[in-house]
């Protein structure tokens, strides 16, 4: 299954995802998306979690923005806002409003539903893993790979803090490993700040920057990381 962004493939550039609540979605200006390819809307950060609500808002992203969209309910144990009782129903309700649905590898319940249902909506189905304490072994990582194609999702994304520049080394090489099979890696915090322009060239499809408020520990924003890819010939 592929995804056409702005007449390219996913794979043939590295994309640039802004994040957005919705909050964002009723109040921003269109033209600071711009640098976006796609737009992640971020439903655990939503101020209001109900179905109706939830729907009208992506409703209106695909309406007014025009751009692919990442679904993502974040549970709280990885970064999520807001501890939500049902997340398979908020998937279940954005799955055909929504191109590309995020969720947790640890949440094997939920996704081996939302892998059902994005098999009947022919969406893609990232499963990520994060970690804000440190970036685990090589070895660990590998096994998030495998256990994350083991469940069918077509992407593997791993966010996990770099406590030094070693770390930031670590998870490039395991994109660079993974880059076949379909990967997205970022380090997060101040020391894994370059990772967020350069693990693309090892091969990671997406990195993601903020439009209004950083979503997670040293992001970049939108804006900023297409200046840099244009300025080294990334774009």
């Amino acid at each position: 299954m592929e995804l056409c962004i702005c007449n390219s493939k996913l794979g043939e550039v590295p994309l640039i995802a802004g994040v957005l609540t919705d909050t964002d979605v009723l109040t921003i200006n269109k033209d600071s998306l711009n640098p976006a390819d796609l737009i992640e809307l971020r439903v655990d950060m939503f101020e209001d979690i109900s179905l109706e609500h939830i729907e009208n808002i992506f409703r209106s992203a695909r309406e007014n923005f025009k751009k692919p969209i990442i679904a993502t309910v974040r549970d709280v144990k990885e970064g999520g806002q807001w501890e939500i009782s049902d997340r398979l129903g908020i998937y279940r309700a954005v799955v055909p409003l929504s191109d590309v649905i995020d969720v947790e590898i640890g949440s094997e319940d939920i996704l081996t539903e939302t892998k059902k249902l994005c098999n009947t909506y022919r969406k893609l189905l990232i499963g990520s893993y994060h970690n804000f304490e440190f970036t685990p072994d090589g070895g660990f990582l590998d096994n998030i790979v495998a256990r994350g194609k083991k469940l069918g999702v077509d992407i593997v994304k791993i966010a996990a803090m770099a406590k030094d520049r070693e770390d930031m080394i670590r998870l490039a090489f395991l994109t660079q490993r993974h880059k076949e099979s379909g990967i997205i890696t970022m380090s997060m915090g101040d020391n894994g700040l370059p990772s967020r322009v350069f693990n693309p060239l090892f091969g990671s499809l997406i990195t993601y920057g903020y439009i209004n408020h950083p979503s997670a520990p040293g992001q970049l924003s939108a804006s900023e990381l297409m200046y840099i890819f244009r300025r080294l010939k990334m774009r």
